[in-house]
């Protein structure tokens, strides 16, 4: 005698069988309702609770993690403006370094809390205080253009690059740095 098994229904689409169930909830769940975990599949109200746990900044956050970044953003463009030693290898290595500074002090002000939304908002004050100062060379590259004035039209070409490089370092670092996995050498 062979037994069947138990017919159960989606608690989300009463209409979809299923063989199915949480491993956090139990209740029986369809494919389309299932999150596949390194440890099972979960429900999708069990992944949501899940994430609240680990995503509990506060507002204050925001604006604390904008004062630091964007000037220290600002900062290093400034310097890769007036130091011009080696730009390209210096924009890779100062977007890095202030990534890692600016990770880590925003860190330790928000006393370790995250979020989604604190990465974005850390990213975008990065982007938005790293291209400040580039501002003024765009411009400059914008009038070269209209002006005809070929030799400043490469200069001011290369001053925005190595300072849109600065900035793509910049972003990379800080929002690799800020989801919790940076590239390591072992």
């Amino acid at each position: 005698m062979s037994e069947e098994p138990i017919v159960m229904t989606c608690y989300r689409h009463p209409n979809r069988e299923t063989l199915l169930r949480c491993n956090q909830c139990e209740k029986p769940i369809c494919l389309d309702c299932a999150v596949s975990t390194p440890t099972g599949y979960r429900c999708k109200q069990c992944i949501s609770k899940q994430q609240k746990r680990f995503n509990h900044s506060m507002t204050s956050d925001y604006l604390v993690a904008a004062a630091i970044t964007a000037p220290l953003a600002a900062l290093g463009t400034f310097l890769l403006y007036h130091v011009q030693i080696f730009p390209f290898v210096l924009s890779t290595l100062l977007g890095i370094g202030m990534g890692t500074l600016i990770v880590r002090l925003v860190r330790a002000a928000t006393h370790r809390r995250r979020s989604q939304r604190l990465n974005q908002v850390t990213g975008a004050a990065a982007i938005l205080g790293g291209l400040a100062p580039i501002a003024q060379y765009m411009i400059s590259f914008l009038r070269a253009i209209f002006a005809a004035q070929y030799g400043m039209l490469w200069s001011n070409t290369l001053s925005v690059l190595w300072g849109v490089l600065y900035v793509t370092v910049l972003y990379g670092t800080i929002l690799s740095n800020m989801k919790g996995f940076s590239i390591q050498r072992y």
